[in-house]
């Protein structure tokens, strides 16, 4: 157990990039910044149909 005040986010990571989250018609994109490309990381949609479109699929870039 540690006490600190610092987030155990920022202390158990694991030298990955820091996500950002971008707005589509019909949810949200979740990715990285890989240089001057942004790479899909995840998809959260109510819409199903969101998730069958390529250009969202992880590992894509946007």
């Amino acid at each position: 157990m540690l006490y600190t005040i610092i987030s155990e986010y920022d202390i158990f990571t694991r030298g990955e990039k820091p996500t950002r989250f971008m707005d589509i018609g019909n949810g949200k994109v979740e990715y990285t910044v890989s240089g001057k490309n942004k790479v899909v990381k995840s998809l959260f949609s109510t819409d199903p149909r969101v998730y069958l479109e390529e250009r969202y699929q992880p590992g894509k870039r946007i």
